[in-house]
């Protein structure tokens, strides 16, 4: 007998042996089992793990935000296997920008072909929510800084919140940096030697004999992981190159160049955000 209050727990069904007692303890952890794999296969689809036969295949679906280089837009038709893209401008998405960009597995703000930098107030916060919810962001130069009808506001911060991994500071005239682009001649050196971006590259041009590479870029700080940086030959200056932030779910990739110019580099960024 058992008491009604409480007290010892039932016997285990007798019957069947080892395999009902293996079969009754199998059933309590069902639940359990289904929930671990809903979360890997999750994890797998949002990019967080990779899992053969789990993570998406085939080109990566991207939105284009802005006006590329003739250079990026080319390695974009060129990269077909790699990366199927739309290009819109900012102030189109003004309408529905959630719904827009939860359509894409990677977005890219690249304004530098063009002289309007800014962001409507809705397409910053829903670029700041897209990659909070686990989405894929690409930041190249100062695109982004302004923000749509208030030309006080200048930086990345004020218009996307703290996704972006670089920082727009003030120079010693009180400038902001984000504003002043400088011209360098230089190389691409890695600094971070375990990150998938630069692997197997440790500058670029490898070859001494090559030309330098002439970069537009800005005197930006780096509030990430930094993972290359650029060095002026011809000073004894370095700039911030390649930085990712990760999000909990979402990653950010900030280029303060044209990333045509260093095209293995966009493309393994490409290849490691999808």
């Amino acid at each position: 007998m058992y008491d009604d209050e409480g007290g010892a727990l039932p016997p285990l069904p007798s019957g069947g042996g080892l395999r009902s007692r293996l079969g009754y303890h199998f059933e309590g952890l069902i639940p359990l089992i289904l929930i671990i794999l809903i979360g890997v296969v999750a994890a797998g689809w949002l990019g967080i793990i990779d899992l053969p036969f789990i993570t998406p295949g085939g080109p990566v679906n991207m939105l284009v935000i802005g006006t590329p280089s003739s250079g990026t837009i080319a390695i974009l038709e060129e990269d077909k296997d790699l990366v199927q893209y739309s290009q819109r401008s900012a102030s189109s998405l003004r309408a529905s920008p959630n719904e827009t960009l939860a359509q894409y597995n990677i977005v890219m703000l690249d304004q530098s072909n063009q002289s309007d930098k800014t962001l409507p107030r809705q397409v910053g916060e829903a670029l700041r929510n897209y990659v909070k919810k686990g989405g894929k962001l690409i930041v190249v130069g100062n695109s982004g800084i302004y923000r749509k009808d208030s030309p006080g506001i200048i930086g990345w911060k004020a218009n996307l919140g703290d996704v972006v991994p670089v920082e727009c500071v003030r120079d010693k005239d009180g400038i902001p940096s984000c504003t002043k682009q400088i011209s360098v001649t230089g190389e691409l050196w890695r600094v971070d030697f375990d990150h998938p971006i630069m692997e197997g590259i440790e500058v670029i041009p490898a070859d001494p004999k090559m030309s330098k590479i002439s970069f537009k870029t800005f005197e930006v700080a780096a509030v990430g992981n930094e993972i290359a940086f650029i060095q002026n030959v011809r000073k004894a200056d370095y700039y911030t190159g390649v930085v990712e932030k990760r999000l909990l779910l979402g990653k950010c990739v900030y280029f303060n160049y044209d990333p045509a110019l260093t095209r293995g580099v966009f493309e393994k960024t490409i290849e490691y955000l999808r």
